[in-house]
């Protein structure tokens, strides 16, 4: 969960320069974030979103390997000096352990907006045959 900070006008500069000195911005650097991400199952698909802003679509790679499907990201930090650094910068991962009712060879991706969606397809089953029994008489 990330901490929201508010700074009332009625806050002094004092207490302002306390509050920024106690802050890490390595740590925030250094971390690896889940990106936030919706799911949704139909009947012939799972679609998938997952929320990445701010970060550039050659900057985000995915693969699939013995089941599990792993998506990297980076949010690049540019080399401005931020008077306040709020949003995070710095490499996001996801995995998601695939069932075996999908199609790993037709997994689509497209992102826009900041949203990486997926359409994982499910493998068409063969219709079976109904079996009817006959009653003997």
């Amino acid at each position: 969960m990330l901490a929201i900070r508010r700074t009332y006008p009625s806050i002094n500069l004092l207490d302002s320069f306390f509050e920024d000195l106690f802050e890490f911005p390595t740590f925030n650097e250094l971390a690896v974030r889940n990106p936030l991400h919706d799911t949704i199952e139909n009947e012939k698909e799972f679609q998938v979103e997952l929320a990445l802003a701010g970060v550039k679509k050659e900057d985000i790679s995915m693969n699939v390997e013995n089941g599990i499907l792993s998506i990297k990201a980076e949010r690049k930090s540019s080399e401005q000096k931020f008077n306040t650094k709020q949003t995070f910068y710095g490499k996001y991962e996801k995995s998601f352990t695939l069932p075996e009712s999908v199609d790993e060879e037709k997994i689509q991706a497209a992102f826009e907006n900041g949203m990486l969606k997926l359409s994982i397809p499910k493998l068409v089953e063969q219709k079976k045959e109904k079996v009817k029994q006959i009653e003997i008489k």
